[in-house]
């Protein structure tokens, strides 16, 4: 990622903080590429570190890991060697016009940055065909962020930004994401649209980036500054890919019980589907993300061939709060759809109330 001075102008729009849906704005869009950071390790078959030095800091896979409790983690530390190493991954394979978007924290430690972007092997082209795209760049610690387009390079540099302020502490997730079609980019934060550029298009496919960078001067600070508060980590919930397709099969949610924090088991969430049905469903490509602690999904059944139910086994503890809503999102992978190779995600806000 390059930053370059200039004018950026500041959007105003404090956002307001509700639950953060999943779903693309619109219909006909298909699950293409995601990446929840389950299980025990990083999924390198997918991810690839570009291994070396940066800036005034070391790119390290060590640095670039799954916490086991469906968060990516990319750490920010200094080495034995005197170098600041640095999580900094990659896509293997790359991507095209859609939309994007990664549910993360933001930083607090000073000195360095992290970003959720594209880029790739012709991002800087003359003709202005490629672009990096960086849906979110967070150089601060205050309630900004920055989207930003680069084409280019050189003396055929072209570039246009904005900051948008935030409402929401950074210890809260956010949701970043934005949709890159043929006449240009539109950014959102939270699930609302914050920035939109007609006169920056592109059309070259790009890997998908979540990173860290440091320098020793510039925009984020002096890393050397914050050496007695490293390690630091920036947490990642998910990433996603969707391309637009308006035959695309899309399920939809439903919470015919309500659930009730402690008192989860055997609770039932059913999954409707539109555009062609389920065939022989395989339960293990089936998964619940957000679920509270202690409960996961237990059965996967189907009702007919357009209606599936989930059974959640496990009891939560009961909380402290009266209410909470909460993002209960349900993937399927591929195959679960008749004669499709479609993924299959949809999310639902859900209220999870206190067991009495």
């Amino acid at each position: 990622m390059k930053n370059f001075p200039g004018c950026l102008f500041l959007l105003s729009l404090f956002l307001s903080f509700t639950p953060l849906y999943a779903e693309p704005p619109g219909d006909g869009w298909e699950l293409v590429f995601h990446d929840e950071f389950n299980g025990d390790q990083l999924n390198w078959d997918v991810w690839t570190c570009e291994e070396g030095d940066r800036r005034k800091a070391y790119n390290d896979p060590a640095d670039s890991y799954v916490d086991g409790k469906g968060h990516l983690i990319l750490r920010l530390r200094k080495a034995e060697d005197g170098k600041y190493h640095l999580g900094f991954i990659r896509t293997q394979k790359s991507f095209q016009w859609g939309y994007y978007e990664a549910r993360t924290d933001l930083d607090t430690v000073p000195g360095y940055w992290s970003a959720f972007w594209l880029w790739g092997k012709e991002s800087y082209n003359p003709d202005y065909d490629g672009a990096e795209v960086d849906f979110m760049e967070d150089p601060y610690r205050d309630d900004i962020i920055e989207h930003n387009i680069h084409q280019g390079k050189g003396s055929g540099h072209k570039w246009e930004g904005a900051r948008v302020r935030f409402k929401g502490s950074r210890q809260d997730w956010h949701l970043f994401a934005g949709e890159w079609h043929q006449e240009g980019f539109d950014f959102y934060v939270d699930d609302q649209r914050t920035w939109i550029t007609r006169t920056m298009t592109a059309g070259k496919p790009n890997w998908i980036y979540l990173t860290l960078e440091a320098k020793f001067d510039g925009w984020a600070g002096d890393i050397r500054e914050s050496d007695s508060l490293l390690p630091a980590y920036w947490k990642v919930d998910y990433v996603r890919y969707y391309r637009r397709n308006p035959q695309a099969p899309t399920i939809i949610l439903s919470q015919p019980e309500p659930i009730r924090l402690g008192q989860e088991e055997g609770k039932i969430v059913k999954v409707s589907l539109h555009k062609g049905t389920f065939g022989s469903l395989n339960p293990k490509s089936w998964s619940v993300e957000n679920l509270p602690t202690g409960v996961s999904l237990g059965s996967v059944e189907r009702l007919d061939d357009k209606n599936v139910r989930l059974t959640l086994k496990g009891n939560s503890a009961k909380g402290s709060s009266k209410a909470e809503i909460v993002d209960l999102t349900v993937i399927a992978e591929k195959g679960e759809v008749a004669d499709s190779q479609a993924l299959l995600i949809a999310t639902r806000g859900v209220v999870l109330s206190v067991a009495r």
